[in-house]
């Protein structure tokens, strides 16, 4: 990604640019761990990275999945100086561009790209809170399917699960009913 995903003049492009650094992760790698304190925009130009919480009990959720053309950060840390709540690592090799959140902050175009942010995060979040609150596991995996394509293929069993709020088992028995479906 070679520019914001927003209108801005090449000039701007690479004044916002020079203030980024490429890093690269391996896989199981972590970008950062919860009580960390995240002070980057990170725009993902190649691979795949989880952001997952654990429970007191042990058991994992799956806030979100970035890939390739994404971009976030963690507002949370952002709005309140709080650490991190969530870790956040590289499930295959990941080629990262990070802004530094200090240096956005003080340029003019960073209100624009902010509102940007914040109306993806909303859109997706609104969506995924309405499916978890309305829909059966079946309706929420369809949903994953049909949004996210590429990222069955790319995904574990357990991480489209902890990602859909069921279980490993729950995702086969669905697995198995839909393409009972598709044949019949």
């Amino acid at each position: 990604m070679d520019r914001p995903p927003f209108a801005c003049t090449d000039e701007e492009a690479a004044r916002l640019l020079s203030f980024s650094r490429t890093v690269t992760l391996s896989p199981r790698q972590s970008l950062w761990r919860v009580g960390d304190a995240p002070a980057a925009l990170v725009q993902v130009c190649a691979g795949l990275l989880r952001a997952r919480i654990t429970a007191a009990e042990g058991r994992e959720y799956i806030k979100e999945f970035y890939w390739e053309g994404d971009e976030f950060l963690d507002f949370h840390h952002l709005l309140s100086g709080a650490p991190a709540r969530y870790h956040v690592e590289a499930l295959e090799p990941c080629t990262l561009r990070l802004f530094p959140l200090a240096s956005l902050t003080a340029d003019p175009l960073w209100p624009r790209w902010y509102r940007h942010l914040l109306e993806v995060q909303l859109r997706i979040k609104e969506e995924k809170e309405l499916l978890l609150l309305t829909a059966g596991p079946e309706a929420r995996y369809r949903h994953f399917l049909s949004h996210f394509p590429a990222l069955d293929a790319r995904l574990p069993d357990h991480q489209v699960a902890a990602y859909l709020g069921i279980t490993p088992i729950s995702l086969s028995r669905i697995r198995r009913r839909l393409r009972t479906v598709n044949q019949g």
